[in-house]
Protein backbone atom coordinates (compact mmCIF):
# COMPACT_ATOMS: atom_id res chain seq x y z
CA UNK A 1 0.00 0.00 0.00
CA UNK A 2 1.73 3.49 -1.07
CA UNK A 3 1.60 6.39 1.16
CA UNK A 4 -0.86 8.55 -0.99
CA UNK A 5 -3.47 5.36 -0.51
CA UNK A 6 -2.54 5.47 3.25
CA UNK A 7 -3.22 9.11 3.54
CA UNK A 8 -6.72 8.44 2.05
CA UNK A 9 -7.64 5.92 4.26
CA UNK A 10 -9.82 7.15 7.50
CA UNK A 11 -8.20 6.98 10.45
CA UNK A 12 -9.66 4.62 12.63
CA UNK A 13 -9.38 3.89 16.53
CA UNK A 14 -10.31 0.83 18.11
CA UNK A 15 -11.87 0.71 21.57
CA UNK A 16 -12.55 -2.71 23.75
CA UNK A 17 -13.39 -3.63 27.45
CA UNK A 18 -11.82 -6.71 27.13
CA UNK A 19 -8.35 -7.24 27.82
CA UNK A 20 -6.46 -10.11 29.88
CA UNK A 21 -6.48 -10.59 33.04
CA UNK A 22 -4.79 -14.13 35.29
CA UNK A 23 -7.73 -16.02 34.95
CA UNK A 24 -8.11 -15.19 31.29
CA UNK A 25 -4.69 -14.17 29.45
CA UNK A 26 -5.78 -14.90 26.44
CA UNK A 27 -9.54 -12.59 26.46
CA UNK A 28 -9.51 -10.09 23.91
CA UNK A 29 -7.01 -11.32 21.73
CA UNK A 30 -9.56 -11.32 18.80
CA UNK A 31 -9.46 -8.15 19.10
CA UNK A 32 -5.86 -7.54 19.52
CA UNK A 33 -5.61 -9.36 16.43
CA UNK A 34 -8.13 -7.73 14.06
CA UNK A 35 -5.69 -4.56 15.37
CA UNK A 36 -2.55 -6.12 14.60
CA UNK A 37 -4.40 -7.01 11.14
CA UNK A 38 -5.36 -3.45 10.15
CA UNK A 39 -1.81 -2.75 10.84
CA UNK A 40 -1.20 -0.92 7.40
CA UNK A 41 -3.77 1.61 8.63
CA UNK A 42 -1.74 2.51 11.92
CA UNK A 43 -5.14 2.12 14.02
CA UNK A 44 -5.63 3.82 17.51
CA UNK A 45 -6.02 0.88 19.94
CA UNK A 46 -7.62 1.46 23.56
CA UNK A 47 -8.14 -1.80 25.73
CA UNK A 48 -8.75 -2.34 29.16
CA UNK A 49 -5.27 -2.60 30.09
CA UNK A 50 -5.62 -2.74 34.13
CA UNK A 51 -7.54 -5.53 34.48
CA UNK A 52 -7.50 -8.28 37.09
CA UNK A 53 -9.39 -10.60 39.43
CA UNK A 54 -9.26 -8.87 42.86
CA UNK A 55 -12.27 -6.63 44.42
CA UNK A 56 -10.57 -3.57 44.45
CA UNK A 57 -9.97 -4.20 40.03
CA UNK A 58 -13.87 -4.93 39.82
CA UNK A 59 -14.68 -1.81 41.75
CA UNK A 60 -12.30 0.44 39.85
CA UNK A 61 -11.62 -0.98 37.09
CA UNK A 62 -14.08 1.20 34.41
CA UNK A 63 -12.64 4.37 36.01
CA UNK A 64 -9.47 3.79 35.46
CA UNK A 65 -10.48 2.47 31.65
CA UNK A 66 -11.96 6.11 31.12
CA UNK A 67 -9.43 7.74 32.68
CA UNK A 68 -6.86 6.35 30.42
CA UNK A 69 -8.56 6.77 27.44
CA UNK A 70 -8.87 10.61 28.35
CA UNK A 71 -4.65 10.43 28.80
CA UNK A 72 -4.17 8.57 25.70
CA UNK A 73 -7.14 9.72 23.12
CA UNK A 74 -8.77 12.81 24.54
CA UNK A 75 -5.49 14.57 25.44
CA UNK A 76 -3.79 13.41 22.53
CA UNK A 77 -2.79 15.95 19.03
CA UNK A 78 -4.11 13.04 16.64
CA UNK A 79 -7.34 13.04 15.54
CA UNK A 80 -9.94 9.78 14.55
CA UNK A 81 -12.09 10.20 12.03
CA UNK A 82 -14.11 6.36 12.99
CA UNK A 83 -14.15 4.86 15.99
CA UNK A 84 -14.40 1.48 16.04
CA UNK A 85 -16.15 -0.14 19.57
CA UNK A 86 -16.04 -3.91 20.39
CA UNK A 87 -18.66 -4.31 22.82
CA UNK A 88 -21.48 -2.12 23.36
CA UNK A 89 -22.45 -1.10 26.90
CA UNK A 90 -20.84 0.53 28.65
CA UNK A 91 -17.73 0.81 26.16
CA UNK A 92 -19.66 3.12 23.66
CA UNK A 93 -19.54 6.04 26.63
CA UNK A 94 -15.78 6.29 25.55
CA UNK A 95 -16.65 6.86 21.64
CA UNK A 96 -19.28 9.75 22.80
CA UNK A 97 -16.94 11.06 25.05
CA UNK A 98 -14.33 11.31 21.87
CA UNK A 99 -17.05 12.99 19.49
CA UNK A 100 -18.14 15.16 21.94
CA UNK A 101 -14.71 16.41 23.03
CA UNK A 102 -12.22 15.86 19.78
CA UNK A 103 -14.03 15.18 16.47
CA UNK A 104 -18.06 15.52 16.56
CA UNK A 105 -17.50 14.57 13.30
CA UNK A 106 -16.16 11.14 13.81
CA UNK A 107 -18.20 7.83 13.17
CA UNK A 108 -18.97 5.45 15.27
CA UNK A 109 -18.86 1.18 14.56
CA UNK A 110 -20.20 -0.93 16.89
CA UNK A 111 -19.39 -5.13 16.79
CA UNK A 112 -21.78 -6.42 19.77
CA UNK A 113 -20.45 -9.73 20.87
CA UNK A 114 -23.39 -11.46 22.67
CA UNK A 115 -23.95 -9.98 26.60
CA UNK A 116 -23.74 -6.82 25.62
CA UNK A 117 -27.49 -8.06 24.02
CA UNK A 118 -28.40 -10.55 26.33
CA UNK A 119 -28.06 -8.68 29.21
CA UNK A 120 -30.13 -6.15 27.88
CA UNK A 121 -33.53 -8.18 26.23
CA UNK A 122 -35.52 -4.46 27.72
CA UNK A 123 -32.94 -2.35 26.73
CA UNK A 124 -33.33 1.25 29.24
CA UNK A 125 -33.53 5.01 28.18
CA UNK A 126 -29.63 5.38 28.07
CA UNK A 127 -29.10 2.15 26.41
CA UNK A 128 -30.95 3.14 23.65
CA UNK A 129 -30.08 6.86 23.46
CA UNK A 130 -26.25 5.26 23.07
CA UNK A 131 -27.78 3.24 20.33
CA UNK A 132 -28.89 5.91 18.73
CA UNK A 133 -25.64 7.39 18.06
CA UNK A 134 -24.20 4.78 16.68
CA UNK A 135 -23.21 4.99 12.39
CA UNK A 136 -23.12 1.14 11.71
CA UNK A 137 -23.57 -1.81 13.83
CA UNK A 138 -21.66 -4.92 13.06
CA UNK A 139 -22.90 -8.80 14.74
CA UNK A 140 -21.16 -11.86 15.01
CA UNK A 141 -23.84 -13.98 14.08
CA UNK A 142 -26.95 -13.33 12.09
CA UNK A 143 -28.82 -14.86 15.16
CA UNK A 144 -27.11 -12.31 17.48
CA UNK A 145 -28.57 -9.69 15.23
CA UNK A 146 -31.81 -10.48 15.02
CA UNK A 147 -32.12 -10.75 19.29
CA UNK A 148 -31.33 -6.88 18.98
CA UNK A 149 -34.24 -5.00 19.87
CA UNK A 150 -33.14 -1.58 18.48
CA UNK A 151 -33.10 -0.42 14.94
CA UNK A 152 -30.21 -1.24 13.49
CA UNK A 153 -29.92 0.02 9.98
CA UNK A 154 -26.69 -0.16 8.66
CA UNK A 155 -25.51 -3.58 9.63
CA UNK A 156 -22.75 -6.01 8.79
CA UNK A 157 -22.89 -9.69 10.00
CA UNK A 158 -19.08 -10.55 10.41
CA UNK A 159 -16.90 -12.91 12.47
CA UNK A 160 -14.68 -11.61 15.03
CA UNK A 161 -11.81 -13.75 13.19
CA UNK A 162 -9.43 -16.58 14.04
CA UNK A 163 -6.11 -16.51 13.55
CA UNK A 164 -4.63 -17.49 9.95
CA UNK A 165 -1.89 -20.29 11.62
CA UNK A 166 -4.93 -22.40 13.04
CA UNK A 167 -5.59 -22.88 8.95
CA UNK A 168 -1.53 -23.88 8.21
CA UNK A 169 -2.15 -27.27 10.31
CA UNK A 170 -2.27 -30.39 8.20
CA UNK A 171 -4.96 -32.92 9.25
CA UNK A 172 -4.40 -35.84 11.43
CA UNK A 173 -6.06 -39.00 10.07
CA UNK A 174 -8.52 -40.84 12.34
CA UNK A 175 -5.69 -43.74 13.26
CA UNK A 176 -3.81 -40.92 14.33
CA UNK A 177 -5.66 -38.84 16.22
CA UNK A 178 -4.75 -38.86 20.71
CA UNK A 179 -7.78 -37.05 22.17
CA UNK A 180 -11.09 -38.19 21.97
CA UNK A 181 -12.90 -34.98 23.71
CA UNK A 182 -11.52 -31.98 23.93
CA UNK A 183 -12.68 -28.60 25.33
CA UNK A 184 -11.45 -25.23 25.53
CA UNK A 185 -12.59 -22.07 26.94
CA UNK A 186 -14.03 -20.49 30.04
CA UNK A 187 -14.38 -22.48 32.77
CA UNK A 188 -17.47 -21.08 33.62
CA UNK A 189 -20.96 -21.69 34.35
CA UNK A 190 -22.58 -19.74 31.04
CA UNK A 191 -19.98 -22.09 29.07
CA UNK A 192 -21.61 -24.85 30.59
CA UNK A 193 -18.86 -26.24 33.21
CA UNK A 194 -21.37 -28.42 35.09
CA UNK A 195 -22.86 -30.18 31.86
CA UNK A 196 -19.14 -31.21 31.12
CA UNK A 197 -18.86 -32.34 34.97
CA UNK A 198 -21.69 -34.25 33.84
CA UNK A 199 -20.50 -36.22 31.13
CA UNK A 200 -17.28 -37.38 32.36
CA UNK A 201 -18.82 -40.88 34.40
CA UNK A 202 -20.06 -41.74 31.17
CA UNK A 203 -16.63 -40.89 29.08
CA UNK A 204 -14.39 -42.58 31.65
CA UNK A 205 -12.92 -44.80 28.39
CA UNK A 206 -12.42 -41.70 26.40
CA UNK A 207 -8.68 -39.25 26.63
CA UNK A 208 -10.18 -36.20 27.49
CA UNK A 209 -8.36 -32.45 27.83
CA UNK A 210 -9.90 -29.62 29.15
CA UNK A 211 -8.22 -26.66 28.65
CA UNK A 212 -9.10 -23.21 29.99
CA UNK A 213 -9.19 -20.93 33.50
CA UNK A 214 -12.36 -19.59 35.20
CA UNK A 215 -14.83 -19.74 38.21
CA UNK A 216 -15.19 -22.87 38.10
CA UNK A 217 -11.63 -24.48 37.51
CA UNK A 218 -11.55 -25.87 41.62
CA UNK A 219 -15.05 -27.41 40.74
CA UNK A 220 -14.06 -29.09 37.69
CA UNK A 221 -10.41 -30.32 39.59
CA UNK A 222 -12.44 -31.48 41.97
CA UNK A 223 -14.82 -33.86 39.87
CA UNK A 224 -12.60 -35.00 37.59
CA UNK A 225 -10.15 -35.99 40.44
CA UNK A 226 -11.39 -39.57 39.84
CA UNK A 227 -10.81 -39.90 36.72
CA UNK A 228 -7.39 -40.57 35.04
CA UNK A 229 -8.03 -40.30 31.74
CA UNK A 230 -9.13 -36.37 31.80
CA UNK A 231 -6.56 -33.92 31.88
CA UNK A 232 -6.78 -30.39 32.81
CA UNK A 233 -4.84 -27.62 30.95
CA UNK A 234 -4.79 -24.38 32.00
CA UNK A 235 -4.95 -21.41 29.51
CA UNK A 236 -2.75 -22.18 26.46
CA UNK A 237 -1.26 -20.24 23.96
CA UNK A 238 -2.53 -19.95 19.93
CA UNK A 239 0.41 -22.34 18.65
CA UNK A 240 -0.26 -25.15 21.62
CA UNK A 241 -4.08 -24.89 21.04
CA UNK A 242 -3.67 -25.76 17.60
CA UNK A 243 -1.69 -28.61 18.62
CA UNK A 244 -4.44 -30.07 20.48
CA UNK A 245 -7.40 -28.87 17.82
CA UNK A 246 -5.36 -31.20 15.56
CA UNK A 247 -5.19 -34.28 17.98
CA UNK A 248 -9.10 -34.41 19.19
CA UNK A 249 -11.09 -36.30 17.44
CA UNK A 250 -13.70 -34.16 18.61
CA UNK A 251 -14.12 -30.49 20.05
CA UNK A 252 -17.56 -29.94 22.28
CA UNK A 253 -19.07 -26.70 23.33
CA UNK A 254 -21.28 -27.15 26.11
CA UNK A 255 -22.74 -23.16 26.16
CA UNK A 256 -26.05 -21.99 27.39
CA UNK A 257 -25.27 -19.28 25.14
CA UNK A 258 -22.71 -18.02 22.70
CA UNK A 259 -23.07 -15.55 20.12
CA UNK A 260 -20.56 -17.02 18.30
CA UNK A 261 -18.02 -19.04 19.91
CA UNK A 262 -14.47 -18.74 18.10
CA UNK A 263 -12.81 -21.49 19.59
CA UNK A 264 -15.26 -24.02 17.24
CA UNK A 265 -14.21 -21.90 14.39
CA UNK A 266 -10.49 -22.57 15.64
CA UNK A 267 -11.26 -26.36 16.03
CA UNK A 268 -12.61 -26.68 12.83
CA UNK A 269 -9.82 -24.47 11.05
CA UNK A 270 -7.59 -27.38 11.93
CA UNK A 271 -9.46 -30.49 10.96
CA UNK A 272 -11.87 -31.10 14.09
CA UNK A 273 -15.64 -31.82 13.90
CA UNK A 274 -17.69 -30.26 16.95
CA UNK A 275 -20.81 -31.35 19.10
CA UNK A 276 -22.04 -28.17 20.54
CA UNK A 277 -25.32 -27.36 22.63
CA UNK A 278 -27.96 -25.31 20.15
CA UNK A 279 -26.64 -21.37 20.11
CA UNK A 280 -26.87 -18.81 18.38
CA UNK A 281 -23.05 -18.83 17.91
CA UNK A 282 -23.21 -22.87 17.44
CA UNK A 283 -26.33 -22.65 14.88
CA UNK A 284 -23.96 -20.38 12.87
CA UNK A 285 -21.33 -22.46 12.12
CA UNK A 286 -22.38 -26.33 12.52
CA UNK A 287 -24.19 -27.90 9.33
CA UNK A 288 -26.02 -31.02 11.16
CA UNK A 289 -24.23 -34.25 9.96
CA UNK A 290 -21.72 -32.10 7.48
CA UNK A 291 -19.07 -30.39 9.84
CA UNK A 292 -20.32 -31.63 13.65
CA UNK A 293 -23.55 -32.10 15.37
CA UNK A 294 -26.30 -29.99 17.31
CA UNK A 295 -27.67 -30.71 20.24
CA UNK A 296 -31.24 -28.96 21.72
CA UNK A 297 -31.27 -26.94 24.72
CA UNK A 298 -33.39 -24.88 26.73
CA UNK A 299 -33.95 -21.33 24.91
CA UNK A 300 -35.74 -18.63 25.46
CA UNK A 301 -37.28 -18.68 21.47
CA UNK A 302 -37.89 -22.19 22.17
CA UNK A 303 -41.28 -23.92 23.50
CA UNK A 304 -39.79 -27.34 23.45
CA UNK A 305 -36.76 -26.81 25.88
CA UNK A 306 -34.88 -29.62 27.45
CA UNK A 307 -33.99 -30.52 31.00
CA UNK A 308 -30.46 -30.74 31.68
CA UNK A 309 -30.94 -34.68 31.94
CA UNK A 310 -31.67 -34.48 28.09
CA UNK A 311 -29.23 -32.22 27.53
CA UNK A 312 -26.47 -34.69 28.56
CA UNK A 313 -28.12 -37.68 27.32
CA UNK A 314 -28.36 -35.56 23.79
CA UNK A 315 -24.99 -34.56 23.79
CA UNK A 316 -23.34 -38.37 24.86
CA UNK A 317 -25.90 -39.42 21.79
CA UNK A 318 -24.12 -36.97 19.62
CA UNK A 319 -20.63 -37.89 21.00
CA UNK A 320 -20.86 -41.90 19.99
CA UNK A 321 -22.49 -40.96 16.61
CA UNK A 322 -19.43 -39.03 15.53
CA UNK A 323 -16.87 -41.51 16.85
CA UNK A 324 -18.37 -44.51 15.08
CA UNK A 325 -18.12 -42.83 12.05
CA UNK A 326 -16.11 -45.00 9.89
CA UNK A 327 -12.76 -43.10 8.78
CA UNK A 328 -14.03 -41.97 5.30
CA UNK A 329 -17.02 -40.51 6.67
CA UNK A 330 -15.06 -38.61 9.77
CA UNK A 331 -12.71 -37.21 7.31
CA UNK A 332 -15.50 -36.20 5.18
CA UNK A 333 -16.52 -34.49 7.90
CA UNK A 334 -12.98 -33.02 8.89
CA UNK A 335 -13.12 -31.58 5.35
CA UNK A 336 -16.41 -29.76 5.69
CA UNK A 337 -15.35 -28.24 9.40
CA UNK A 338 -12.37 -26.94 7.32
CA UNK A 339 -13.95 -25.31 4.39
CA UNK A 340 -16.10 -23.69 6.60
CA UNK A 341 -13.85 -22.44 8.73
CA UNK A 342 -12.37 -20.26 6.00
CA UNK A 343 -14.72 -17.24 6.02
CA UNK A 344 -13.83 -17.05 9.84
CA UNK A 345 -10.11 -16.48 8.89
CA UNK A 346 -8.68 -12.74 10.16
CA UNK A 347 -7.25 -12.07 7.14
CA UNK A 348 -10.73 -12.02 5.64
CA UNK A 349 -12.12 -10.26 8.38
CA UNK A 350 -9.74 -7.30 8.09
CA UNK A 351 -10.44 -7.10 4.39
CA UNK A 352 -13.59 -6.68 5.03
CA UNK A 353 -13.24 -3.85 7.84
CA UNK A 354 -10.72 -2.18 5.46
CA UNK A 355 -13.43 -1.96 2.98
CA UNK A 356 -16.05 -1.44 5.56
CA UNK A 357 -14.30 1.75 7.15
CA UNK A 358 -14.16 3.98 4.53
CA UNK A 359 -18.41 3.68 3.72
CA UNK A 360 -19.16 4.74 6.92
Amino acid sequence: MDSKTLRSEPSVLIITNMGPKPSAPFQGQFVTAQVTGLDAINPGYHFMRWHADSRLNRLLKYPVFLLDFIWRFILSRRTYSVVHVHFFYPTIWLALLYRLFRNPKAKIIVTCHGSDIYKYQSPGFWYRWCADKVQHWIFTSEALKNRFSLPCSPSTVLSAGIADSFARETPLELASKTIDLLYVGSLDFNKGIDRLIGLLPALTTKKIVIAGAGPWLSKLQQAAAPFPNVSILGPQTASELAGLYRKARCFISVSRHESFGLVMAEAMACHTPVVATYTDGAAAQIQQGVNGYLVAQHSESNSNSQTEQQVLAGLLAALEQLWQLPAAGYQHMQLEARAWAEQCLVSDVVSKLICLYPKV
